[in-house]
């Protein structure tokens, strides 16, 4: 039996549910599929109510523990992308993070404007450094004027709730929750596992997404530090 971590996924797709167990070095200790009827209407809750009494409990046998938390990669219509510019300039944010304060702002201000919506994923379109372009975090870390543009992946929250509904029956919480099509968009591979990919993106796959969990413990690098003043 494989003693590491073992890591949940649940798979929602307008076609299909997967359950998928990842441990801790991406290998996958287990599948299951279920292909929803063409006749079922679309986002039909009892399918998946059904998909996991078939499933929770023997997983839970199978690995002889509890699913106290799960990621979720939901793939729905009901996903907004929005984009904002953070239009300050910094000077020498190396030093000086007082500004920080401007990037939660923002953040605030989306979630404000969008209340009926969770934020999922927030990531860095663009780093504009000393009036060039930077796609990704610029190795050098002296920098005289910064402007940054931000994704925001939001789901409307009461999708969500329906889901933890359903969860709540298992004594099983929400961990993270992912956006198909953000994950796929990593995929190099037909064959690429949708979870591994997830977890790896939860690992920090993409550095320039920004995490609300993240520890650091570790040296920080530049962005690093600066994000964690509003992760």
């Amino acid at each position: 039996m494989d003693n590491l971590k073992k890591n949940f996924f649940l798979v929602i797709r307008p076609k299909y549910y997967e359950l998928n167990v990842i441990n801790e070095k991406y290998k996958t200790l287990f599948k299951e599929k279920f292909v929803i009827n063409d006749k079922i209407p679309e986002n039909n809750l009892d399918e998946l109510k059904n998909f996991l009494n078939e499933n929770i409990f023997n997983l839970e046998k199978k690995f002889d523990l509890y699913i106290k938390d799960i990621y979720l990669i939901i793939d729905h219509y009901d996903f907004i992308n929005i984009d904002v510019s953070l239009i300050n300039e910094f000077r020498n944010l190396q030093t000086h993070f007082n500004s920080s304060h401007d990037i939660s702002n923002i953040k605030k201000d989306v979630l404000l404007s969008n209340n009926t919506y969770q934020l999922t994923h927030m990531t860095i379109n663009k780093f504009i450094v000393d009036k060039k372009n930077y796609h990704t975090q610029p190795k050098n870390d002296i920098f005289k004027n910064v402007f940054l543009e931000f994704k925001f992946i939001c789901l409307k929250k009461y999708i969500l709730n329906s889901y933890q509904d359903i969860l709540t029956n298992y004594q099983i919480s929400i961990k993270s929750i992912f956006n198909y099509d953000y994950v796929n968009s990593f995929r190099t591979s037909e064959n690429d596992s949708i979870s591994i990919l997830a977890y790896k993106l939860n690992n920090g796959l993409n550095p320039n997404e920004i995490s609300f969990s993240k520890k650091y413990a570790k040296k920080l690098g530049f962005f690093e530090k600066f994000f964690k003043f509003f992760g």
